[in-house]
């Protein structure tokens, strides 16, 4: 019976000590949004892509929402299945893949989704301009 329970106990002890570890972990990285898991091979990728278009888009816009809100310079959008490779997107990038993306869902009529890249696109332009006007100002006062 003393067994059992030590065994129990070594069992209940290491089991909250990787609950702890695993919970520390989240805690010390940034809150990332899922990684969209993608197939590996390329024909599977290319009918995954047709089929699955709009979710993707949603992905890209979900992601680059996430980096701006976070002033991430890039973010992970993609993954492929059974594989380490990521796809990411760049800061310079997020603005040029909603400009797409919005004029997919206009060719679609796919008007329900605009409102939300609308949005995002204008944040992005602010954004842009606030940067631009903040470099103009330093660099007039270093001269």
């Amino acid at each position: 019976m003393a067994e059992k329970s030590a065994t129990f106990f070594l069992f209940v002890h290491l089991h909250l000590y990787l609950l702890s570890e695993d919970m520390a972990e989240k805690n010390n990285k940034i809150n990332s949004p899922p990684l969209y898991v993608i197939p590996s091979d390329n024909k599977e990728l290319q009918s995954f892509s047709k089929e699955f278009k709009f979710d993707m888009m949603e992905q890209i816009i979900g992601t680059i929402s996430f980096a701006v809100e976070r002033n991430l310079p890039i973010i992970e959008v993609f993954q492929f299945k059974n594989s380490d490779f990521i796809i990411t997107l760049s800061e310079k990038d997020y603005l040029t893949n909603l400009n797409n993306i919005y004029a997919y869902y206009l060719s679609k009529e796919a008007y329900e989704y605009c409102p939300r890249i609308v949005k995002l696109q204008e944040t992005l332009k602010q954004k842009s301009e606030k940067n631009t006007d903040e470099n103009q100002t330093s660099r007039n006062q270093r001269s």
